[in-house]
Order: C-alpha cells, then structure tokens, then sequence
C-alpha cells in the first residue's frame, strides 16, 4: 500500500508561531512545576546534623544582670543610694565617718555618718566585729563589720557590710562577691540594669 506524498508532507510553519508555541509550553509547565512545590501543604523539616548539639543555657546562669552601679535599699535605714558593683571586692563597704561604738541592753551597736545628698546622716547598726581588711589597692587596715538588711532589685538580705571612709569615692556603697555571689550576673558595659 502506498501512501500518497501529501501526508508525508509537514506544513511548513514560521519560526514566530514556533517560538509563540513553545512560550506557552514553557509557562504551562512552570505553573504545573510551581504548583506541585507550593500547591501541597507537605512543610519538609530539615533534621539537625547529627554533630552539632543544641545550646542549652545552665540554670546557674538563669539570673538578673547587673550593671557596674545600680540602686540598693536598706529598709532598716529607709535610705537609697547608688552603688559601685564591684566583683574584685569580697565584701561590702559603706562610707562612714565619725564612728562610735555604744552598748544599749547588753548589746553593741555602732553610730555612724554616711551623706545622702551631700547631707549627713546619722545611723545605727548591730556591730558584728573588727577585722583586717584588705582594699583593692593592696592596703591593710583594720575596719569595724556591721550586718545590715540589703536590698537590690528583687533581692533583699541581711549582708556583712565593713565602714570605710569613702570621701573621695564617687559611691558611698561598694557591692562585693558576699552579695552578688549565687545572684546576679555582671555586665559592666551596663548601669542601672535593675532600674531606677
């Protein structure tokens, strides 16, 4: 059987509709392509790498930060006052002046003058002791120990504290490592991180 040469004969088209043909082609399958990726609602979670280990943060290091000076309060006292936190220090110090000693009852306590607001005031506490002292400067000296109760954004505790002259110090209070330690964490690029 022979088949006639008309059918073996391709119309000839022009390049235009040729290109036009495959233009829709190529957009009806980058719709179909599109679709398929973001039609179905299947989410591909990517698993961790078995090597790398989440960061996991160590409760002791689940505390407030503080900066190099915040504001403590002593209730016993009803004073405010802004305080240089200080890590290298192992306990706290107040300024204090014209210091005496006094036995009311049985029992010592010792007078002092700090300065809120460049004005004097006059306290008065339980003494504890007199012992050695050594500043941060390398200097030795023997300084009388109060206990007072100490508070610091939400932490209040009854502190050893040692009375120092501290004229010619910005701060009348110096936080040392016998309150911090167990609370706080520093951060020295900051102040007032507990708030005003």
């Amino acid at each position: 059987m022979r088949f006639s040469s008309h059918f073996m004969k391709f119309p000839s088209l022009h390049p235009r509709i040729i290109f036009r043909q495959f233009s829709y082609l190529f957009v009806i399958v980058s719709i179909l392509v599109l679709m398929n990726c973001f039609g179905s609602k299947q989410i591909i979670e990517k698993k961790p790498d078995s090597h790398i280990k989440p960061i996991v943060i160590p409760p002791q290091y689940l505390k407030p930060i503080v900066g190099r000076v915040e504001w403590v309060e002593f209730p016993n006292w009803k004073l405010k006052l802004r305080a240089r936190v200080d890590t290298g220090a192992k306990s706290c110090s107040i300024h204090a002046i014209n210091i005496e000693r006094v036995t009311e009852n049985g029992e010592v306590f010792v007078l002092f003058d700090t300065f809120v607001d460049e004005k004097p005031v006059r306290l008065k506490s339980k003494f504890v002791k007199e012992a050695k002292v050594t500043s941060t400067s390398g200097v030795s000296e023997n300084r009388i120990i109060i206990s007072e109760l100490m508070k610091m954004g939400k932490y209040k505790e009854e502190v050893i504290i040692n009375l120092n002259d501290r004229t010619n110090l910005t701060y009348p209070i110096l936080i040392g490592r016998n309150f911090l330690m167990g609370k706080f964490l520093v951060d020295v690029s900051l102040s007032h991180a507990l708030g005003d």
